[in-house]
Formats: C-alpha cells, sequence, structure tokens
C-alpha cells in the first residue's frame, strides 16, 4: 500500500477494554490547545472546544478531520486504514490530480530541472562535465540508468522554480522535492511536530516505495550478500534520487574513500612481506616513504572529494543559491533560551566531557606503567596470575577501555545534547558534533599518539636496554594495538548493524502476535512505521565512522600500514550494510537541503593538518631515519628538532598550497555554472514569451 501516497500520518484511537481511561480523560483548556495546534485558522475554533469537558477521544477525533481537510486543501487524495491490532489509524496522503499538482507546485515555489532538450530549442548548448573546445561533449553513460529506467547523461542543466508557462521545458518535479515542499507546505496550517509531542499524532514520515528499492537491491546497493562491489561513483546519484542530496552526499564521501583506499591498501599489502625481508633501518625508510605518501594521499583526496561533491550537488539541483527553510525543533521553548537551568545544562555537558577526556588520559598512563611493570618481571605473577599471560591480554585493555567509554559516553552525551534548548535541527546537530568529537578525539587517539610521544621521555620504551630515545619497543607495540583496535572497531560496527536487523524483525513479530483478526496482514506502511527514525544522532554516529577512520589512516598510517587495506577492506561490506539499515531498517529520510558534509569538511581537513605533524614526528624521532652519531643526547636532539620544524612546516605549507590551489570548484564546475547563468534566463525568458504569443486551445 506504498505506491500513490507520499506521507503518513498515525493517530491513536480508542480500543475498548484497553485504553478507556486515556480516552476518557478531559483535554484541559481544549479551545488554547486547537488554537496551538492550528494557529493559521481564520475562523474561531470548533464550538465543541468552546465546551468544558472536552475528552480526548473527542479531541483527538476532530485534529484528525482537521488535519484531513487541510490536506485536501493542499490537492491531495487521502486514504484511511485500522493499524493491524486496531489501536492506530492511518492516515495517507499524496498528489495525483495533474491540474492540482501544478497549481501546488507554482504556490510552493517548487524546484524543477530543465530538459537539455530545451538548450537545444533555443539555441544553445546544454552543459556537461566534458568540454573540447568551444563546445560540450553530451555523454550517455554506460550501464548508468536512472532508477526508472531511463539514459543517464553527463549533462548539468539548471534548476529553475517551478511556473506553468514552462512545463514545455521542464522535467517532471523529482519526488524528493515533493517531499520537502509537501511537509513544508502541511506545516504552514498544522503544527506536526506539536501534535507528535502531545500525542495527537504517534508518527508523521515518509513513505517508502517497495518497488524503487527494489531497484536499487538490483543494482546491488543495499544487497549486504554481495559485499566485494565496486563502489561506482555514480551509484550516489541513484540514492540522491530516491533519498536526497543529504544522504547522497554522505555516501559520496564513502564510495569516494574506498576507491581511494584502493592504491594504499594494495600497497599495504606487501609491506608485511618486504618488511620481513628488511632490517629494521630499511623497514623504517620504508615507512617513512609510505608515510609521505599519506600525507599526499589526506590532502589530494579531500580536495578531489569535495570537487566532486560539489559538481554533484549541481546535478542534484542544490548548486547555486538554494535557500533552506529553517525547521524548529518540537522540544525547544524560547523561554527556557538564557535561563539558569539551561546554563547549568550546558555546564554539566562539558564538564562530562571533561571527566571522560581526563578518564582516557589517566587509564592510558597506567595500562603503559602496569605493562612495563609485567614486561620488567615476566617471571613474577599479578592477581594471581602469571605474568606471561596477563601480558596477553593487556595489549587488549586499550581498546577494552576505548569501547566501553564510548558505549557509555555516547548515548548520555546525545541524550543530553537532545534535551538542550538548541532551536534547530542543525543547532542540535553542530553541538552533538562538538562534543562527541571533542571526546572522542582524546578518547580514540590519544592512547595511541602516547607510546610515541609521550611515553619514550616519561617511562620508556619495553625491550632490553631501553634508553629514553629507544623508540623500538614502542612502535612494535604501538602497531600491535592500532591493530588489534581498527580489526576490533570494524567487528564491533558491523556486529552493531547485524543486530539491529534481529531487533527490527523481532518487533515486527512481536506486533503481529498483537493483530485482532487471524485474517489481518500487516501493510507495508505499518512496517515502516515501526522502524526507528534517522534522526541527528544516527547522522552523527554514521559520519564520525568514517571520519575516526580516516584520523587513523593519516596520523597512524606510516606505523601500521596495514589499515588501509583493512580500512578498504571492511568499507565494502560496511556500506552495503549501511544501506540495507536506510532502505529496510530506518523510516525513509525527509529529503532537507544540504550544500555538502557541513562541518565534518573541517574536521577531516583538520585530521589531515595533525596527520602531518604526527607522521613527521614519527618518521624523525621514532623511526630516526637522521641516525645521527655526533654529537651528544641534547645536540643530537636539537638538530632532530629542527629538521622536524623544518619538514613539519614544508609539509604543512604544501598540502595548504594544494588547498589552495584547488579552489572551491573544478573547471568542470566553473564551466557549468557559468553556462547556466548566461542562458538560464534567456531560455525561461524565450519560452513565456513563446507560450504568451500562442491563442488558447493551441499547442507549440
Amino acid at each position: 500500500n506504498d505506491k500513490d501516497y507520499l506521507y503518513a500520518i498515525v493517530f491513536p484511537i480508542r480500543v475498548p477494554g484497553e485504553n478507556d481511561e486515556q480516552f476518557n480523560e478531559i483535554v484541559p483548556d481544549a479551545e488554547e490547545r486547537w488554537k496551538e495546534l492550528f494557529p493559521t485558522e481564520a475562523d474561531d475554533p470548533l464550538d465543541k472546544m468552546k465546551a468544558s469537558g472536552v475528552t480526548w477521544e473527542t479531541f483527538t477525533k476532530d485534529v484528525r478531520e482537521n488535519v484531513v481537510k487541510y490536506i485536501g486543501w493542499l490537492g491531495c487524495e487521502v486514504t484511511e486504514f485500522k493499524s493491524v491490532d486496531e489501536d492506530e489509524i492511518f492516515v495517507l496522503f499524496g498528489m495525483k490530480d495533474e491540474k492540482k499538482l501544478q497549481k501546488f507546485l507554482l504556490e510552493e515555489e517548487a524546484r524543477v530541472r530543465m530538459k537539455p532538450a530545451a538548450y537545444e530549442w533555443h539555441k544553445f548548448q546544454c552543459p556537461t562535465d566534458k568540454k573540447v573546445g568551444k563546445d560540450f561533449v553530451r555523454e550517455v553513460e554506460t550501464d548508468h540508468y536512472t532508477l526508472r529506467g531511463k539514459d543517464h547523461y553527463n549533462d548539468y542543466p539548471a534548476f529553475v522554480r517551478y511556473t506553468p508557462e514552462i512545463d514545455e521545458i521542464v522535467e517532471d518535479v523529482e519526488e524528493t522535492e515533493m517531499l520537502r515542499i509537501l511537509r513544508h507546505a502541511l506545516r504552514k496550517y498544522c503544527r506536526m511536530q506539536l501534535m507528535e509531542q502531545v500525542g495527537v499524532i504517534r508518527l508523521f514520515f515518509p513513505i517508502h516505495k517497495w518497488e524503487e528499492l527494489e531497484e536499487l537491491y538490483k543494482r546491488r546497493w543495499n544487497d549486504p550478500s554481495k559485499p566485494l562491489y565496486y563502489p561506482k561513483a555514480h551509484m550516489p546519484d541513484h540514492v540522491a534520487e530516491y533519498f536526497g542530496a543529504h544522504v547522497a552526499s554522505y555516501f559520496h564521501f564513502y564510495n569516494t574513500m574506498t576507491r581511494w583506499l584502493i592504491v594504499p591498501g594494495l600497497i599495504s599489502m606487501i609491506f608485511p612481506f618486504v618488511r620481513a625481508q628488511l632490517g629494521p633501518e630499511k623497514a623504517h625508510w620504508l615507512d617513512s616513504a609510505f608515510g609521505l605518501l599519506m600525507c599526499l594521499w589526506t590532502t589530494i583526496f579531500l580536495a578531489h572529494s569535495k570537487h566532486s561533491l560539489n559538481v554533484k550537488l549541481l546535478k542534484w539541483g542544490m548548486g547555486g543559491n538554494v535557500n533552506a527553510v529553517t525547521v524548529v525543533r518540537k522540544n525547544f521553548k524560547d523561554e527556557k533560551r538564557g535561563t539558569w537551568l539551561e546554563s547549568c545544562r550546558g555546564l554539566l555537558h562539558w564538564a562530562l566531557v571533561i571527566i571522560f577526556i581526563s578518564e582516557t588520559v589517566v587509564v592510558s598512563r597506567w595500562i603503559v606503567q602496569y605493562r612495563q611493570q609485567i614486561f620488567e618481571n615476566i617471571d613474577g605473577t599479578t592477581w594471581g596470575m602469571k605474568n606471561v599471560d596477563v601480558a596477553k591480554y593487556f595489549k587488549y585493555l586499550i581498546t577494552a577501555n576505548i569501547k566501553i567509554v564510548e558505549m557509555v559516553f555516547t548515548p548520555l552525551s546525545i541524550y543530553l545534547s537532545k534535551h538542550e534548548n538548541h532551536r534547530t535541527e542543525m543547532d542540535l546537530k553542530n553541538a552533538m558534533i562538538l562534543k562527541l568529537f571533542a571526546v572522542k578525539f582524546v578518547l580514540f587517539y590519544y592512547p595511541f599518539i602516547r607510546p610515541i610521544f609521550i611515553q619514550p621521555m616519561v617511562e620508556g620504551c619495553p625491550g632490553a636496554g631501553a634508553t629514553g630515545d629507544h623508540f623500538e619497543g614502542c612502535i612494535n607495540d604501538l602497531r600491535q594495538d592500532l591493530q588489534i583496535f581498527f580489526l576490533t572497531q570494524v567487528l564491533s560496527a558491523v556486529g552493531g548493524l547485524v543486530a539491529s536487523v534481529g531487533l527490527m524483525f523481532w518487533t515486527i513479530q512481536k506486533e503481529v502476535k498483537r493483530k485482532k483478526s487471524s485474517e489481518s496482514l500487516l501493510s507495508y506502511v505499518e512496517v515502516q512505521a515501526m522502524l526507528s527514525d534517522y534522526d541527528e544522532a544516527a547522522e552523527v554516529s554514521d559520519y564520525m565512522q568514517a571520519v575516526l577512520n580516516f584520523g587513523f589512516l593519516s596520523m597512524f598510517g606510516a606505523v601500521a600500514p596495514s589499515m588501509c587495506f583493512l580500512c578498504f577492506l571492511s568499507n565494502l561490506p560496511m556500506k552495503r550494510l549501511l544501506a540495507y539499515r536506510f532502505s529496510y531498517m530506518q523510516k525513509r529520510v525527509i529529503p532537507i537541503i544540504t550544500v555538502g558534509i557541513g562541518s565534518w569538511a573541517l574536521i577531516l581537513n583538520f585530521l589531515a593538518f595533525f596527520g602531518v605533524t604526527s607522521t613527521t614526528f614519527i618518521v624523525i624521532f621514532a623511526f630516526d631515519i637522521l641516525d645521527l652519531q655526533t654529537g651528544d643526547k641534547w645536540q643530537r636532539m636539537c638538530i632532530m628538532m629542527m629538521f622536524f620544524f623544518s619538514i613539519e612546516r614544508v609539509l604543512g605549507v604544501l598540502k595548504f598550497v594544494i588547498d589552495i590551489g584547488s579552489g572551491e570548484k573544478s573547471v568542470s564546475h566553473l564551466r557549468i555554472e557559468e553556462c547556466n547563468d548566461d542562458v538560464r534566463d534567456l531560455i525561461l525568458a524565450n519560452q513565456i514569451k513563446k507560450v504568451s504569443a500562442t491563442p488558447r486551445g493551441k499547442s507549440g
């Protein structure tokens, strides 16, 4: 029952003998509550709302009828049905009538894509991503079709505001645009978030389309049974076609990173075999060369990813001056802003951030010191166990501490952020990212930074005859810890997604057992109502996983090159599982205006710069490639510091020059924008003039 409808609203209803007490309750200030839910009504509230003693059953029933009335005013067709356990009514609505659709698109200023042929009709060239001389070259992309089976070309026609006069030269409005503007139009009349908050409605969500998801499944995007599948560059176009640019931007970043890991991943595969044939000194030179490669890799990858995403956003209709409607969160209370309670809540959250950061620093030091004591007395015992056996388990403590702290802090921080008085979803998301990344940067990276930057100067490195400037033992421990952690991180992420699938099926089976009639069937829309939302917390978690992996590669690629191959290999099934989750385990994401990956781009650049510093330090001090033999300890230290700062600055400047030189937009991006800016208004003016000159009743 997903066809022809775009949204579903779920209203609670009375079930005799089960929820009589709730529906018999008297609604306090029913008239005021009604005005809050329908703030733009010209008429007074219903007479029955002015009377005292309005029951919850009457109130919810009248609200449902009023919402359906407004949906009809928008030009939508509506259908209703009861849930399988008969405690809810599902209201589905969508736009079918062509004339009503045209009127709606005009009123809501919908964005539609111009037809490439419209450029030719008006004697212009449609811009593409390929230009030879003065001419754009249009090419069909082989084996690349839209979800509706049309050929996919490399052209980039402009997006324009809809008017009936330009019907002939524009494509049909995209479903993602309809979802966006239909929600916005309904919110003009009905405060849907407030209704959900007070319990008048239970859910308001966009409807998944089974046939389109199955088409994505056939193309192996969300098929977890085919994990080893090359992440094609055009696949995010299909994601944008169904989910919108917001979700497609994430998968574009994920796909691009996976493809770019192929070269360093393949190179890192041979390192264990080559390193075994080399002495420590030559092996360090090999690792240093790989570290330099990763410094260049992170810089060029980020520049390419930025350019390719910006061009994709043009194709998805997010380029140029696209204005987004700010959505106020349903939990926002303006009267709470600036209060002592809200200030104390924010201070408490930051205090927890400091506490968890401190815990990571203290526990990391304790692990290093205790590990040292065990190796110094390897024949002794600790906690009633032989130190030989304890040493085997100690290498897992760093990973265990990271996972435990993450399991505690992440849900706690998300809970506190959601209960803070952030006005918009973007405000909430930025607050989440700032606090979560502050803790996770220390939690995930400090235990691995310490063995190289701090331990050699404080506790010393393990190994016979180790001195303050001897790094070999620390490098071996770090390499082992990184490999264990990275493998654990991958397995835990996959395990979490698999567990979510199992939980979803259990929830569905539980609902089926509650059905009132043995002949009742659970509809597809009802199944979707039981799925989880893709909220700010889920989005931050998805990005955080990929960004943290990028940080490990940029900072510690020289020490453990095998992480590149592990990351590439794990990204393949992870992407399939994530796509499966978006398609079958979560409600459909409401498309929103997006201009990229937001603040994550700044974090990625920060990690890339920090990776340059970390890699340079490892190469100069840990690998000791200078191999200075003259002078005392402090003279050698001064020379090494001079080389460290010089090389680090040179690499930093090189990265900065590449970033600045590449610019925000590629050459093809600029050409597309310039061409559309030059001819778009001319085409529209010619078309409007042509339509105005055509007598009524005649076409062309």
